[in-house]
């Protein structure tokens, strides 16, 4: 995929020496207008898709054997990958979560004759079965391929910041709770115990 420059003074060095030496990847090039107008289109069409929870489509968009990362740290490998993925998490029985938004921002783009490289931030919302809302602002990285005459998604990786999140809030806070219940509920056992202790020894004297 990646485009790769030997300079002739190592290839003299490699065939002398006989040892094996570094090369130089191509630098990112100038977009023309028609790869810059395909390249939006793919991102309309996976954002639009995704949105409206048209699961088939938005397979469509992407490589057969893509690699994908998803922010709970789990990777799937192809479209039959993402779509067990989805379902797991979106529509099966046990799923966890009712509705997910975004609306990307791309910061930044690399362009390499056949491939482009694009990153920025998702600006998720996940809506979970409970009821609770993540606004996660995710950030992604995205690797698309020229296949014939369409782009197509060949890797996604999408994380979040591990130390400050609304899933470890949110987990931070049931904590709390839970600990604060159980200090409740030892209060009110601890006050149960010596009311009892307490009577018995007045009945004593």
């Amino acid at each position: 995929m990646k485009k790769l420059l030997l300079f002739a003074p190592l290839l003299v060095s490699l065939v002398v020496l006989g040892q094996p030496g570094p090369t130089v990847t191509a630098p990112p090039s100038t977009a023309t207008p028609e790869v810059t107008a395909a390249i939006t289109q793919l991102r309309d069409g996976l954002v639009d898709s995704f949105n409206k929870s048209d699961l088939n489509r938005l397979l469509t968009y992407l490589d057969p054997e893509v690699i994908a990362t998803w922010q709970n740290g789990e990777v799937t490998r192809g479209q039959e990958g993402v779509r067990a993925y989805y379902e797991k998490m979106m529509s099966g029985d046990g799923r966890v979560v009712r509705e997910v938004t975004l609306a990307p921002e791309v910061l930044g783009r690399q362009f390499h004759g056949d491939w482009v490289v694009s990153w920025g931030t998702l600006h998720d919302q996940f809506t979970l079965m409970d009821g609770g809302v993540l606004p996660l602002d995710s950030h992604f990285t995205i690797v698309m391929a020229r296949r014939g005459d369409r782009w197509l998604v060949t890797a996604y990786h999408a994380s979040v910041n591990a130390f400050d999140n609304p899933v470890l809030a949110l987990a931070v806070g049931k904590t709390g709770r839970w600990v604060g219940v159980g200090a409740g509920l030892f209060g009110v056992l601890a006050g149960f115990l010596l009311a009892r202790l307490a009577g018995r020894k007045r009945v004593a004297a």
